[in-house]
């Protein structure tokens, strides 16, 4: 009978705990990027002195009166995305489900102070970027931008900061 007498190998716990650290250590900061610091709405409206009905029969007819510098005879809602703004990470909202023709990407650019957050915001039509700018957006305060021309009036993107934690 064979006995075989057991080595020791200080190096290797210590290899192993220090792996372990490592992972542990990269866990927390992608459970960190990826915390949720409030909520942000896209909604796509269509504009325009014409006939409303071009852009469907039944969207949501919306009243003007808050979008100031935007003049239409006309508004619908032609869809809306409400999306987790996450630390650290390129956020994207999608208004019309289903479709990538009108996407939104938004990125932090800062910590949230005082009830607003500044966002690098992108505007992103068939797949190419049309816009891209950075913004401070106030809760509760919409950011109105007008899109591109369609169907005889003009697509408007608001983007709302919803809530921030």
């Amino acid at each position: 009978m064979t006995i075989f007498k057991q080595r020791r190998l200080p190096w290797l716990g210590l290899m192993i705990a220090t792996l372990l650290c490592g992972v542990c250590s990269l866990s927390a900061q992608g459970v960190e990027a990826k915390q949720a610091i409030g909520k942000l709405k896209v909604s796509l409206i269509f504009g325009t002195d014409g006939d409303a009905d071009v852009a469907g029969k039944n969207l949501k007819i919306i009243s003007g009166a808050q979008l100031k510098e935007i003049k239409f005879a006309h508004y619908r809602l032609m869809g809306e995305d409400t999306q987790s703004i996450l630390k650290r990470y390129v956020n994207w909202a999608n208004p019309i489900k289903g479709s990538k023709q009108i996407l939104v990407s938004f990125q932090p650019s800062g910590k949230p102070v005082g009830g607003t957050l500044k966002v690098d915001l992108e505007l992103w039509q068939a797949q190419k970027k049309i816009m891209k700018s950075g913004v401070t957006l106030k809760k509760g305060k919409p950011l109105y931008v007008q899109g591109p021309a369609w169907r005889g009036g003009k697509l408007i993107i608001a983007v709302e900061l919803l809530e921030l934690k």
